[in-house]
C-alpha cells in the first residue's frame, strides 16, 4: 500500500464512523519508551534465564546421559519435557497476567522455576527428572516468560519488533553464560550444577519488580476480570493457519538443539569443541534477533515473509549439515541455526499480535504456545528412538528438514488470508507514522 493513499486513509480514522475502530489504540496509547525501557530490560533477564537454559538442553542432555547411563530416547525426555511444560502452561500464564498482572504471576514462576531445579539436584535416577526438571521448572519457566511477552505489548507498538529483538536477545545472552556453568557437571556433579542453576533462577524475581503496569491497562483488568475468557480469535482464518503452520514446525523444533553437540562428537569433534558450538549458535540467536527484530519495524519488510524464509533457511541447512566433514562447516551451521531461531522466536508474538490485534493478543499469545507444546513433546525422543534404531543423526536431520519445509508451505498461505479491516489499519498506522505521532499523548500515561 502507498503511502500517499494511506495519509488519505488515517485522515478519515478521524471520523466519527471509525473512532471505535481506534479507541482501543488512540486512547490509551502505550508509551513506546519512557520505562517501557526499563520493562525491556526485565524481559531481557527473563529471558535470559529461562530460554537461555532451555537452548543448553543440549549440554544438560550430555551431561544426564554420562551420568545415568540412559538410551538417547530415555534421555530426550527430560528436554523435551521442560520445554513441552513451559509451553503447555502459556494459556494459564497469559491468563494469569491478563488478570492479576504480570508482576505477580513472574514472581511466583521464579519460585516454581528455582524449586524445580533445587529438586533435581536430588534425583539418584532419571525417572525424577521428567517431574522435578520436565513439569515443576517447566511450569515455573513459562508463569515468567510468557506473562513477560504480554507486558511488552502494553509498553510498546511501534517498535515492537525492536523491543522483542531486544528481550530475545536476553536467550541468546543466557545460552553464552549457561553453556560453560552446565558443563560444571564434569568438575562439581549434575546435583551441584542444578543447585547453581536454582539460584540463578531465583534471580527472575528482581526482573519481575520491574513490571509496573499502566494504570490504563490496570483500569480495564479490573473491568474484565469477570468476563468469560474470549476466544473469538479462533474465528479469524490467518490466525488458524498461523497456528497450524507453527505446530507442524514444532515437531522438529527441539532436534537440532537437543542433538547438534552429541551429533558434532559421532562426527569426531572433541567433547570441548563440540560444547561451542552452543555459543556459535548463540551469537547467531543474538544478532538474528536484534538485526532483524530493528528491520522488521519498517514497513518495507513483510513479517510473514520474514518468518517464512527462516524456516526455509532450517530446512535447506539441517539436511545440509549431515554431509559436513568439518567441524568449521558444522559451526556455521550452528551460527545459521542460531540467526533463524533468534528471528523466528522473536517475530512469533509479534506476528500473532498483527493478526489479532492488541485486545486479544495475550489469550491469543498464550493458546498459539499451548498448542505448539503438543508436538514439541514428540521431536527430541523420536529423534533418538529413530539413531538408537538407525545409529546415525542422517535420517533424523532430514524429517527436520522436510518437516520444517512443509511448515513453511502452509505458512505461506497466511499471505493469501486477509487480516481484518482494523487490523490491517492498526498495523500501517503503527508502521508509517512518525514516531512522534504515535506517542503523542504519552504524557498522560502513569504507572502503579
Amino acid at each position: 500500500m502507498a503511502c500517499n493513499n494511506y495519509e488519505e486513509k488515517s485522515d478519515i480514522s478521524s471520523a466519527p464512523s471509525k473512532q471505535k475502530v481506534t479507541e482501543t489504540n488512540d486512547n490509551d496509547p502505550p508509551p513506546d519508551g519512557g520505562w517501557g525501557w526499563v520493562v525491556c530490560l526485565g524481559v531481557f533477564m527473563v529471558n535470559f534465564l529461562t530460554v537461555g537454559q532451555q537452548n543448553c538442553a543440549g549440554v544438560v542432555y550430555d551431561a544426564l546421559m554420562e551420568r545415568y547411563s540412559t538410551s538417547r530416547g530415555e534421555t530426550a525426555w527430560v528436554a523435551s519435557l521442560a520445554s513441552s511444560m513451559m509451553y503447555l502452561f502459556a494459556g494459564v500464564g497469559t491468563f494469569l497476567a491478563e488478570r492479576f498482572g504480570s508482576r505477580l504471576v513472574v514472581i511466583i514462576g521464579s519460585f516454581v522455576s528455582a524449586a524445580g531445579l533445587l529438586a533435581s539436584s536430588f534425583a539418584t535416577t532419571i525417572a525424577p527428572l521428567y517431574a522435578t526438571y520436565g513439569v515443576v521448572w517447566g511450569l515455573g519457566a513459562s508463569l515468567g516468560f510468557f506473562p513477560s511477552l504480554v507486558i511488552l505489548t502494553k509498553y510498546f507498538k511501534r517498535r515492537l519488533a525492536l523491543v522483542s529483538g531486544i528481550a530475545l536477545a536476553g536467550a541468546a545472552s543466557g545460552t553464552l553464560v549457561y553453556g560453560p556453568i552446565e558443563k560444571l557437571s564434569p568438575k562439581f556433579g549434575i546435583s551441584t550444577t542444578f543447585r547453581i542453576l536454582a539460584g540463578l533462577q531465583s534471580l527472575m524475581l528482581l526482573s519481575a519488580l520491574t513490571f509496573s503496569p499502566l494504570s490504563s491497562v490496570t483500569r480495564r483488568n479490573q473491568q474484565s476480570r469477570n468476563r468469560e475468557f474470549d476466544l473469538s480469535f479462533f474465528r479469524s482464518r490467518a490466525y488458524i493457519i498461523w497456528v497450524v503452520a507453527q505446530c507442524i514446525f514444532m515437531v522438529v523444533f527441539l532436534v537440532p538443539f537437543v542433538h547438534l553437540v552429541r551429533f558434532a562428537e559421532d562426527k569426531g569433534v572433541t567433547k570441548s569443541s563440540a560444547s561451542f558450538l552452543t555459543g556459535y549458535s548463540a551469537i547467531g540467536g543474538l544478532l538474528g534477533s536484534l538485526v532483524l527484530g530493528a528491520l522488521c519495524d519498517y514497513p518495507q519488510f513483510n513479517r510473514v515473509k520474514v518468518c517464512q524464509v527462516t524456516l526455509l533457511c532450517i530446512a535447506i541447512s539441517t539436511p545440509a549439515v549431515t554431509m559436513a566433514t568439518k567441524y568449521e562447516w558444522i559451526a556455521v551451521y550452528a551460527f545459521t541455526l542460531g540467526v533463524c531461531d533468534g528471528c523466528y522466536e522473536m517475530l512469533l508474538p509479534v506476528i500473532t499480535r498483527d493478526i489479532v490485534g492488541v485486545k486479544n493478543v495475550g489469550h491469543a499469545i498464550g493458546a498459539l504456545y499451548c498448542l505448539m507444546a503438543f508436538p514439541k513433546t514428540l521431536g527430541p525422543p523420536m529423534v533418538g528412538w529413530i539413531f538408537d534404531a538407525s545409529k546415525n543423526y542422517n535420517v533424523s536431520f532430514y524429517v527436520t528438514g522436510g518437516v520444517a519445509l512443509i511448515a513453511a508451505i502452509v505458512m505461506y498461505t497466511v499471505n493469501w488470508v486477509k487480516f481484518n479491516d482494523e487490523n490491517e489499519e492498526r498495523i500501517m498506522r503503527e508502521r508509517l507514522l512518525p514516531y512522534n505521532e504515535t506517542s503523542g499523548s504519552n504524557q498522560s500515561i502513569q504507572y502503579t
